[in-house]
């Protein structure tokens, strides 16, 4: 048994031991999710058009996510709304700035990897960086949006009285709380995968200009930002669409 296989089993058990039933299915659901990236990319790989195999997954993952371990509610509905919505409009951003910011391929410091592997490989890595800062992303505002609406949720059910205005502003003040500790999540999930290369150039004796101009610290970078720009758009988009729904569910 591998080490791999052995930190699976344990995580399998904790998450039976702490979350229960919620924490069984969201096990499954970690798993659902992977086989779903997996497939992905086999897709990507036989030339199909990668940003719309990972807009299709990107939702996939999404429904799986908030509707197996949540169950089919309103706050769950919009969530999913929420998520896919600013999983567009971030598409939509990165797409024209990820050719500008010249970022695509592979750059000089990871010439010695691909030295011995084919690189006529017929895909568009304009299309796959941008693939990249969605999947990154979707995690992240996936946990801010569900719990920004389920929290309104709460609210409401607690006090249905409470006007629109209301909860709509408790909805943003609960984001605005949120907005810190996520940006960071997201910071530090990238910069840790790069802290090797930041100890390659320190070896190598890289100048600061040097490593701020290399094209895969420019490319953490953009990721890291671009995905900031979905973590702040998922607040409001979530608070206006949650309170629409709560209150379009109680006058109809």
């Amino acid at each position: 048994m591998n080490v791999s296989m052995v930190l699976l089993i344990i995580l399998f058990i904790l998450m039976i031991i702490i979350g229960g039933k919620r924490g069984v299915k969201s096990f499954f659901t970690l798993i659902f999710n992977f086989s779903i990236l997996f497939f992905m990319l086999i897709l990507i790989a036989a030339q199909m058009d990668p940003i719309k195999i990972t807009f299709i997954g990107s939702i996939t993952i999404t429904y799986i996510t908030l509707f197996y371990i949540n169950g089919l509610n309103k706050k769950t509905v919009s969530a999913l709304i929420s998520v896919t919505l600013v999983i567009f409009i971030t598409m939509l951003i990165t797409y024209n700035m990820a050719g500008n910011a010249q970022i695509q391929g592979f750059g000089t410091e990871q010439s010695e990897t691909i030295a011995s592997l084919s690189v006529y490989v017929q895909l568009n890595f304009s299309k796959i960086v941008i693939c990249e800062v969605l999947v990154g992303l979707l995690g992240a505002i996936i946990d801010v949006s569900i719990s920004i609406s389920s929290s309104m949720y709460e609210l409401y059910k607690n006090d249905s009285s409470i006007s629109k205005s209301t909860i709509l502003k408790s909805g943003m003040n609960i984001g605005k709380d949120i907005l810190g500790t996520m940006t960071n999540t997201l910071l530090f999930a990238y910069i840790g995968g790069f802290m090797t290369l930041i100890i390659y150039f320190y070896e190598l004796h890289y100048s600061v200009s040097s490593i701020i101009n290399a094209k895969v610290f420019c490319s953490e970078v953009f990721q890291v930002l671009c995905g900031g720009i979905g973590i702040i758009l998922i607040i409001p988009i979530t608070s206006i669409i949650t309170a629409n729904i709560l209150y379009l569910k109680s006058n109809s």
